[in-house]
């Protein structure tokens, strides 16, 4: 998992920006989405929706009529195809940047070229996200996105579509070409670390 050490200087600085409360003259109290605020006993395994790794996978061209994504972002679909399967068997998770903080997705069915996306979340946002220890043993290297090549179960971690009363950890199960979301852990900046101002 990679991890972001600027990005969180740069959270925790908007942060102070969007209204963190001040302790004292000389301390802010700054609050994120930590790994305990993710904690979820309810929610679903990787080990629970377990699938086959092939020995070889297709190489199939892009199908840009599959999905209105595909044809949008062609080039990066492409070139993340090229890497080859990380997720459930022979599907590629391709992951790119939309500004700041800000992670697009899309699963690409490497024996197909299919392009599959979820109907309600385009975009992930990590401004408010502390998480890199959540979950941290996949296959995913991106900041918001948690997936095993060996299991269905895509988790999505952060802020679903810039919107702040969709944040926490979100699991979908790829079925019949489908991403279906099966479970959500909703959760408040309760992660907070109280900060002397520079200078």
């Amino acid at each position: 998992m990679r991890h972001r050490p600027l990005e969180i200087v740069f959270a925790t600085i908007l942060l102070c920006a969007c209204g963190s409360t001040q302790n004292d003259e000389t301390k802010n109290r700054y609050c994120f989405i930590g790994a305990s605020d993710l904690a979820d006993a309810m929610a679903p395994r990787f080990d629970q929706y377990p699938v086959k790794v092939p020995v070889s996978v297709g190489h199939a061209k892009l199908d840009i009529r599959s999905n209105p994504v595909a044809s949008t972002y062609r080039t990066v679909l492409r070139r993340e195809m090229s890497e080859g399967a990380n997720f459930a068997g022979h599907y590629r998770v391709a992951v790119w940047g939309c500004g700041s903080s800000c992670a697009m997705f899309a699963v690409v069915n490497l024996n197909t070229g299919r392009v599959i996306t979820p109907k309600t979340i385009y975009s992930v946002s990590g401004v408010y996200l502390g998480a890199d220890d959540f979950l941290h043993d996949t296959d995913s290297d991106s900041w918001g996105f948690r997936f095993k090549k060996n299991s269905q179960l895509l988790i999505l971690v952060g802020t679903m579509n810039e919107d702040e009363s969709k944040e926490g950890a979100f699991y979908f199960l790829l079925r019949a070409e489908k991403l279906v979301l099966i479970h959500k852990t909703i959760a408040g900046r309760k992660t907070c670390q109280t900060v002397e101002p520079e200078g």
